[in-house]
């Protein structure tokens, strides 16, 4: 029962935070080179955009949670995350549009569009402080 006991153990705290966090990572490694691929630059916004989206997501639980809306025994972040996304979307849209188009018309060197990025990531990382704040959040 022991060895039963340490399996379970060592899957909670080990395998499954270890298979969470390496599957954020592969996923923001995923977007950033892509970025790189297509439009030839390195954002670094990548990052806290996806901050951005996951600021996005845990207003939404608690929106969904606070009227009453939940998904049984899943959490309600399933159902948040959707949502969120399609902020992080837009969001990404309209930086594009209203910033990193404007260099690329100028044709402006990849280094040019890298230091903007850095610009951008200041400022993305300013909004997500704003909305939710520096401190820690712990959830159950």
């Amino acid at each position: 029962m022991d060895f039963v006991n340490a399996l379970v153990m060592l899957s909670n705290f080990v395998i499954v935070p270890a298979l969470s966090y390496g599957s954020q990572l592969a996923l923001g490694a995923i977007g950033v080179t892509l970025i790189y691929g297509i439009l030839r630059f390195a954002n670094f916004a990548y990052g806290d955009l996806m901050a951005f989206g996951t600021i996005f997501a845990i207003l939404f639980t608690w929106f969904f949670q606070s009227i009453g809306i939940n998904l049984g025994v899943l959490p309600t972040a399933l159902l948040a995350i959707p949502f969120a996304a399609i902020i992080a979307i837009i969001f990404s849209l309209l930086i594009d549009k209203f910033v990193f188009s404007y260099y690329r018309i100028k044709k402006s060197p990849p280094v040019t569009l890298a230091m903007v990025s850095i610009g951008v990531m200041f400022v993305i990382n300013a909004v997500v402080r704003i909305i939710i704040g520096p401190f820690d959040r712990i959830f159950f």
